[in-house]
């Protein structure tokens, strides 16, 4: 099995070493991991994510832990950039810079609002449902306007608190979906929802169904910020890929996808 979302602590709200993780990976039986950390330039938030100037260093750092580890478990370069239509320009030129195997964006401030934060006025019933779900995919239809990525991460991210909204968003997320499957793109499985208030994977089952019948790919993360996080809910969520028709994921190399056959390992996933 794999897990494609896996944090560090350069992300600034993640624990445990590097190696912490990959050790919780192949405790679990697991053949691939990849770190995919995060990249937030948003000017409030700079404190969760890396800053641009340890790119380089987390690179490098992954690059020795999948040399250190070779024989035992295949471990992955990756980066979450979080899409701010400011840094369009930059975030092209560290996807062109680095050699990374995969790169995933990802939504968590549509317009400067903060939609994940425990604290933040979304989460504790401010702001207008409606508004701020029309406001979500209006951004996550201009993030797939650039070439910079891979995956898209937790697509319907916007439902993590189980805020409901009053009218139907289908029409915007289908015309996403197009776009997706339009641009070759690959939908990662996000399995971190199990842990929040919306109790499901992001994204909802519906949408896993509709990314099968289009035709596109998937990947699976636990979204990991603690090493016993690692391959968290795979149990809930891989019946789900299953009976969507799935019977493979993705995994990436340098960029270049292969697939990778839905199988419960040995070791049962948490």
């Amino acid at each position: 099995m794999i897990d494609y979302h896996i944090h560090t602590l350069l992300c600034n709200h993640a624990e445990g070493s590097m190696e912490s993780y990959i050790r919780s990976a192949i405790n679990l039986g697991m053949s691939e991991i990849c770190f995919l950390d995060h990249l937030t330039l948003q000017k409030s938030e700079k404190g969760l994510s890396m800053a641009p100037g340890e790119i380089s260093y987390y690179f490098q750092a992954v690059q020795l832990l999948k040399k250190q580890y070779e024989e035992t478990i295949s471990v992955k370069a990756g980066l979450e950039i979080d899409f701010n239509p400011t840094y369009t320009d930059l975030f092209q030129e560290i996807s062109d810079t680095y050699a990374f195997d995969v790169v995933a964006s990802a939504l968590h401030f549509p317009g400067g609002l903060n939609i994940v934060s425990g604290s933040s006025a979304w989460r504790h019933g401010e702001n207008n449902t409606d508004y701020v779900y029309g406001l979500y995919y209006e951004y996550l239809e201009k993030m797939l306007d650039f070439n910079y990525f891979d995956v898209i991460c937790h697509m319907d991210l916007i439902k993590k608190f189980g805020r409901n909204n009053s009218r139907s968003f289908d029409e915007e997320c289908n015309e996403i979906l197009l776009k997706i499957k339009t641009k070759n793109l690959c939908v990662e499985i996000n399995t971190s929802g199990y842990n929040h208030p919306v109790r499901e994977a992001y994204p909802s089952p519906d949408i896993i169904t509709k990314c099968h019948k289009l035709g596109i790919s998937i990947t699976l993360g636990s979204d990991a910020h603690s090493p016993a996080h690692v391959g968290q809910h795979y149990d809930r969520v891989l019946p789900l890929l299953l009976s969507a028709g799935y019977k493979h994921l993705t995994t990436f190399t340098k960029r270049r996808s292969s697939r990778f056959p839905i199988k419960r390992p040995k070791t049962i996933i948490r």
